[in-house]
């Protein structure tokens, strides 16, 4: 029988030293209304502890299976393992990178990096150390992104970064922030896989909906854009469905 898998999205809390009243409220009715949280990195300002303990207060009361990657800002810490276990005792899967397999739904998730969009969607970026450096990184982690990618067995496949994988989701940030906010490597991964869907953060001021050259759906979920979370659906087979393995946070991540 198909269905929907109810996904709810967030990206860009960047919790300093309270969480919002508002965003309280609504994660207190993310149960009745998706099936799974993702978030798309950067929950930390600072990537300090104490500013992810204040994010766990919150996720650890949030009653569906979530999983994030890690944005700029998390990746700041200073105590990597200690930041990741502080989330996964939480109920967070941390892919970064990483895969999770829910009902017949495979997630895999990078943070990615900026690298810029030549040749395909943009003119290509001065090279300097810079630069060169963003586009090692970029290659690197769009690498990892296909290695995920290409281990899910699953008929529906979602792909979750913090940065951009095409500009078509950045319309609004000045065009000189594009190579630092997303490379489109990454973009060609995911039209190499052809992914249902793309969910991405970072983009403070960019749009909510876009598409890769190669026409696969991409959302923006950065916070900012939406008011707090936003709501998307791919398809599912419910007959695949293991509830109690959704409630236990959705399986095994590899």
């Amino acid at each position: 029988m198909q269905s929907q898998l109810r996904i709810a999205a967030i990206g860009d809390l960047h919790i300093r030293t309270t969480v919002p009243a508002d965003l309280v409220r609504q994660a207190m009715t993310l149960e009745s209304l998706a099936d799974i949280l993702v978030i798309a990195g950067d929950i930390t300002n600072g990537g300090r502890i104490q500013e992810v303990e204040i994010a766990c207060d919150l996720l650890r009361r949030i009653q569906i299976p979530m999983l994030t990657v890690l944005g700029n800002h998390d990746r700041r810490t200073t105590r990597r393992r200690h930041f990741i276990s502080l989330l996964e005792n939480s109920g967070v899967r941390v892919l970064d990178p990483g895969t999770l397999e829910i009902g017949g739904v495979g997630f895999a998730g990078v943070g990615g990096s900026g690298g810029g969009f030549w040749p395909e969607e943009a003119m290509a970026t001065p090279a300097n150390r810079a630069v060169q450096a963003m586009a090692v990184r970029a290659r690197r982690e769009a690498l990892r992104l296909d290695r995920g990618l290409s281990s899910l067995d699953t008929p529906v496949k979602v792909a979750v970064l913090h940065f951009a994988p095409t500009i078509s989701t950045l319309s609004g940030e000045p065009p000189a922030k594009y190579p630092l906010l997303g490379n489109s490597a990454l973009g060609r991964i995911v039209d190499k896989h052809q992914v249902h869907l793309v969910l991405h953060g970072h983009a403070h001021l960019g749009s909510p909906e876009g598409t890769t050259p190669g026409g696969v759906p991409v959302r923006n979920v950065a916070s900012d854009i939406h008011g707090g979370f936003s709501f998307h659906t791919v398809p599912v087979d419910r007959r695949e469905w293991n509830f109690a393995a959704l409630v236990s946070a959705g399986g095994a991540a590899r």
